[in-house]
């Protein structure tokens, strides 16, 4: 019988952990030498019964006694080191916090709206657009190796769009900034189009709040390996790379390009050097006393979690309870140094023109032209999406040259966003009806390809852009309040793969002696749950009878107060009982059970049958 006392003062390190765990489990060979030889035939002791004379031979006699004392409580104090070795390459199945990605792509999107400058935000046809300003922006490199020509730059172009700045060179709405400006209407294009979204002419047009929006239910939440939710999960593989392995998850994969360009490894540090984390975890193991038929007493250890939810916890533990679970050493400011990259579609994408186009939106796109039927992790899907969010909701109705001009959206029974032009006699030749996140995304398309330095070819404006430091929305402080909930919700799965090989210790008996629930002593037949990882259950006909014919099953799986509904079970009443039952190999056996009156100890009398 193994006894574990309590531990006082002390802590448990994490090779005593798992040596203390081995032990618990191990079984000593001295303990199978607990038996008597009685006799070929026959047997002994008053009431002794046999079936018939000289059938069963070489009766051994054997003490089973329950094991009710529960192990001591498992402490460990574990640094980095020790936790990584631990857990090993399950550490990545190890969910620490989820991260609404919300910071870290409004501080991205800031970030590169800026790399060029600020002169951007001043009310100035010229956004005066200076990338050698940035560190950011000196990294940009086109074609020629200067920024002029680079993507990134293109895209700044758009991202910085307000009504004072936006070009409109080479679109539908060209000719009608022309007529404009030309007559001074309504203060002039940059005027009316600063009305007609109902923002300051220094505002962009494609606010970063909107692209966020949008890059997180498009691009982010459409990633293989993040939830519908759209928050991205770190695991406690990632706190020990110092957030390496984000590349490996959230990197290009299954036709998405990825989260994060992995040809630059990210980094950040969570665990700080001071790390460390407290741990005390019960343990639901119980030694239980076995025989084996052909090679005597024997060991098996089993499972009894009455704390739940799922009562087959090999380790209980309670990571809200500070007494039991405590992590220190977190960094505060949580950073990220990575590579986001955005692609284009490789073709111009059209804007929907005409009523029919009112029917346009996202999930339902009209024809395959549509912005719409495109990847949703496609750049132009994610501006037209980001421009929508801004303006789903806007009406506005101008009238200018005394009535005869007119810009409106959502009126005359249109929805919202829905703009439409009235110029007299047509003059400017003015977009046709269209919904106004369309004609964004044709200026946008147009800006991405044709700045003032370069051109640049359909499907080569992918853009990729390298940015340190990002804060990730998440102190450690915050983190440290989410860890444990969070790490509470995994206790099954902790306990599992921390102690679910437990069984590779047991001894292959066919049966064995534990106190099921409510306190009631029973022989437990082995059953498949008992056995080692990858064996096959070898008994045809599991259980306890009255005959050696195997006839009269004594034992059941269901037994009234008892929850489990898996083992033949065979509860034991005082005095003795005889039993028959076939062993692996296919024998059969008989067994004389004897309790003495007020103990739960056994003796039990093992005999085989002659084939």
């Amino acid at each position: 019988m193994i006894t574990k006392q309590p531990m006082r003062g002390g802590r448990l390190t994490l090779s005593a952990f798992l040596g203390a765990s081995s032990a618990m489990l191990a079984c000593s060979p001295a303990d199978k030498t607990d038996r008597t030889s009685v006799g070929e035939t026959g047997a002994s002791g008053s009431g002794a019964q046999t079936e018939e004379p000289g059938e069963f031979v070489n009766e051994q006699r054997y003490e089973l006694r329950l094991n009710d004392d529960p192990p001591a409580p498992l402490r460990l104090a574990m640094n980095r080191e020790e936790v990584a070795k631990l857990f090993g390459d399950r550490a990545g199945e190890v969910r620490l916090v989820e991260i609404d990605p919300t910071a870290l792509l409004t501080e991205s999107f800031e970030r590169i709206k800026n790399a060029c400058g600020s002169l951007w935000k001043e009310d100035n046809p010229d956004p005066r657009h200076d990338c050698s300003l940035t560190e950011l922006g000196r990294t940009f490199a086109g074609a020629d190796g200067t920024w002029q020509t680079s993507a990134e730059f293109a895209l700044v172009r758009i991202l910085t769009m307000t009504p004072a700045n936006v070009d409109v060179t080479g679109t539908s709405s060209a000719s009608l900034r022309e007529l404009a400006d030309a007559l001074g209407i309504g203060g002039g294009y940059s005027q009316i189009l600063s009305d007609a979204l109902g923002i300051a002419r220094t505002a962009p047009i494609v606010s970063t709040a909107g692209l966020v929006e949008s890059f997180k239910a498009n691009f982010v939440a459409r990633h293989p390996n993040v939830g519908g939710a759209g928050k991205l999960t770190i695991t406690l593989e990632d706190a020990l790379s110092d957030l390496a392995t984000l590349a490996k998850r959230y990197g290009p994969k299954d036709g998405h390009p990825g989260l994060i360009d992995p040809s630059v490894a990210p980094s950040g540090a969570v665990l700080g050097p001071d790390f460390g984390v407290n741990l005390m975890a019960s343990s639901n193991l119980r030694l239980c006393d076995g025989i084996d038929a052909d090679s005597g007493k024997g060991y098996l250890s089993v499972i009894a979690d009455e704390t739940g939810p799922t009562f087959e916890d090999e380790l209980e533990f309670d990571f809200e309870d500070p007494d039991k679970f405590l992590i220190t050493g977190l960094v505060e400011n949580l950073t990220v140094d990575l590579r986001l990259r955005t692609l284009e579609a490789d073709q111009f994408v059209p804007s929907c023109l005409g009523v029919r186009c009112q029917a346009n939106v996202p999930g339902m796109p009209i024809d395959n032209t549509s912005v719409w039927a495109g990847d949703p992790w496609l750049l132009e899907y994610n501006v037209a999406a980001a421009a929508r969010n801004d303006y789903i909701d806007r009406v506005f109705n101008g009238s200018y040259l005394l009535g005869l001009a007119n810009v409106s959206l959502g009126q005359n029974g249109n929805p919202a966003g829905w703009v439409s032009y009235s110029v007299p006699l047509n003059l400017g030749s003015p977009p046709e009806d269209q919904y106004v996140w369309e004609t964004i995304l044709e200026v946008a398309q147009v800006a991405l390809h044709h700045t003032p330095f370069a051109t640049i070819a359909e499907g080569q404006a992918d853009v990729a852009f390298t940015l340190y430091d990002v804060p990730v929305g998440l102190t450690g402080t915050e983190a440290k309040q989410k860890l444990g909930p969070n790490l509470q919700e995994q206790a099954h799965a902790l306990s599992n793969f921390l102690l679910g090989d437990y069984k590779k210790n047991n001894d292959a008996i066919d049966f064995y002696y534990r106190r099921a629930d409510g306190g009631t002593p029973c022989l437990f037949f082995v059953g498949e749950a008992d056995l080692k990882e990858g064996t096959s259950y070898p008994y045809e006909h599991p259980g306890f009878f009255r005959t050696s014919q195997l006839e009269g099953k004594l034992s059941s799986t269901e037994l009234p107060g008892l929850s489990d509904a898996t083992h033949e079970k065979l509860e034991l009443a005082e005095g003795e009982t005889t039993v028959y039952f076939e062993e692996d190999g296919g024998s059969i056996c008989r067994a004389r059970v004897i309790r003495d009156p007020g103990s739960d100890d056994l003796e039990i009398y093992l005999a085989r049958k002659l084939k």
